[in-house]
C-alpha cells in the first residue's frame, strides 16, 4: 500500500527538525484525501524530513509525530504513553488523585488529551482531524491494563450536548465523580463540565492562593465549580464570595464548599453577569459597590484565533479595569488567560492598559502558568497558554 506523501512549500526543515509541531495549510502542498492519516513529510527540495497526521479538515494541516526513518507503529504510541505516565508519577502524591496524564503535543502525542478523575480516564481529541487518526482501542487497552484506571470514557469537545462515550472498562454508574487534590475534595462533573470537567491546570496557583488567602476577604469571578474560591476558604479567608453567571456553576461551588467542612457563612453564592457586579449592581443603600482585600478573575478564553487577537486583548482590559477599581487600597488582584494567542508579552501590556485606566498601581508578587502535568515543546510558546499574574495594588 502506497504511504501518503506530503511535501512542504517553505523551507521548514531547521524548524521541524528542533522539534516544533504543528506546520500550517499555507506552508503545504494540499493532499486529497477524505479523513485523516499518517504521511511522510518532504521538505521544500523533496527530501524525506518526518511523519506526521495529516488533517484535511483544519488550517493546522500536519502535526508532526517522528522524525525517525521508518513510520511511527503502535509501539511507538505506547512507548509514549508510558512515558507520559512515569513523568507523572514524580508530581503526584496520594492527596491528588485528578491530573493531566497525556497533554497532546507536549507529550510527542499529538491532538490527544486524557485527564484521569479518581481512576475514571477521560479521553478528547483536538478537532476533527485527531478523532479520526488515533486508535481509540489502542489508547483504551493501555490505560487499562498499565495504570490505576479502570474505566475510560471519551468526551466530545464543544459539543452543546457535552455527549460522553464509555471506550472500556467499568461502566459509569454516575457522570458526577468526587476527586481529590492537594487534599482538597470537588465534585466534578464528567458530562456537563467545562473542558473534560475541571481546570486541572490551575492546580499550583489554587494552592498559592490557599497559602495567600489568611484573613482576607475573596472574591472569585468566573468562579465555575468554586475552585478558586475553596481554597482561599481552606486558607483561613474572612469572607469568600464565588461569582458566575450560571446557576449550576455556583450550585456546584456551594457543594464543594460544604464538602470540604467549610462554615457556610464564610460563602457566598452570586449568580450574575460579571461586568453588571463590578459596575456597581450590587451596590448598597448608599450606592458603595463592595470592595475586596483579593480579587481573583480567571474568564474563559477570549481568544479563539489569532485574527480576533486585538478585540480579545480589548475586553481582558476592560475586565481587568473593572475589577482592579474594586479592590482595597494594598488590596490584591491575580489575572488570568487561558488563550493560547495571548502570549505572556501581550498580557503584561494588558494590565499595564488596565492598571492605567483603573488608574492603580500594582507590584508582580508571582508569575505563573499550567501545572507541570501540562508540559509543552521547549520551542512551540504557543502551548505555553496559561498565564496567571498575581499583583498587590496601591
Amino acid at each position: 500500500m502506497s504511504r501518503l506523501k506530503v511535501k512542504l512549500t517553505r523551507n521548514l526543515r531547521k524548524t521541524i527538525l528542533r522539534g516544533h509541531p504543528w506546520v500550517y495549510r499555507d506552508a503545504v502542498s494540499p493532499a486529497k484525501v477524505p479523513a485523516a492519516q499518517v504521511c511522510q513529510v518532504l521538505d521544500s527540495k523533496g527530501e524525506d524530513l518526518a511523519w506526521a497526521m495529516y488533517d484535511p479538515h483544519c488550517p493546522l494541516s500536519l502535526r508532526i509525530l517522528s522524525l525517525d526513518k521508518a513510520p511511527p507503529s503502535p509501539a511507538l504510541y505506547q512507548k509514549r504513553f508510558k512515558k507520559a505516565y512515569d513523568l507523572r508519577q514524580t508530581m503526584l502524591t496520594e492527596n491528588t488523585n485528578a491530573y493531566r496524564l497525556f497533554n497532546g503535543e507536549g507529550d510527542y502525542l499529538p491532538g490527544l488529551v486524557c485527564d484521569v478523575y479518581n481512576g475514571i480516564a477521560v479521553v478528547q481529541f483536538d478537532g476533527e482531524g485527531p478523532g479520526e487518526f488515533w486508535d481509540r482501542k489502542l489508547i483504551t487497552e493501555w490505560l487499562l491494563e498499565n495504570t490505576h484506571c479502570k474505566t475510560v470514557i471519551e468526551k466530545m469537545r464543544r459539543n452543546t450536548d457535552r455527549t460522553i462515550e464509555h471506550l472500556g472498562g467499568v461502566e459509569l454508574e454516575d457522570v458526577v465523580v468526587t476527586v481529590k487534590e492537594n487534599g482538597v475534595q470537588f465534585k466534578v462533573n464528567l458530562e456537563k463540565g467545562q473542558k473534560t470537567g475541571f481546570f486541572l491546570d490551575q492546580r499550583d496557583n489554587r494552592q498559592y492562593v490557599r497559602n495567600s488567602s489568611r484573613g482576607k476577604s475573596v472574591l472569585n469571578l468566573f468562579s465555575y465549580s468554586g475552585g478558586f474560591s475553596i481554597y482561599a476558604g481552606l486558607g483561613n479567608a474572612k469572607k469568600v464570595a464565588s461569582l458566575d453567571i450560571a446557576r449550576g456553576a455556583i450550585d456546584l461551588a456551594n457543594e464543594n464548599w460544604a464538602l470540604n467542612g467549610l462554615d457556610p457563612a464564610l460563602h457566598t453564592g452570586l449568580c450574575m453577569d460579571v461586568f453588571e457586579y463590578l459596575q456597581g449592581k450590587n451596590a448598597d443603600a448608599q450606592g458603595k459597590p463592595e470592595m475586596w482585600d483579593h480579587i481573583i478573575v480567571d474568564p474563559p478564553s477570549m481568544g479563539h484565533s489569532e485574527e480576533n487577537k486585538n478585540i480579545a486583548m480589548a475586553k481582558y482590559i476592560e475586565l481587568f479595569a473593572a475589577a482592579a477599581k474594586r479592590v482595597k487600597s494594598d488590596g490584591e488582584m491575580s489575572v488570568s488567560s487561558c488563550s493560547s494567542h495571548i502570549a505572556f508579552d501581550d498580557f503584561f501590556e494588558i494590565i499595564n492598559e488596565a492598571l492605567s485606566i483603573a488608574r492603580r498601581k500594582g507590584q508582580i508578587l508571582k508569575v505563573s502558568g499550567q501545572g507541570a502535568d501540562h508540559p509543552f515543546p521547549h520551542i512551540c510558546k504557543e502551548l505555553r497558554y496559561l498565564k496567571y499574574v498575581h499583583l498587590t495594588l496601591d
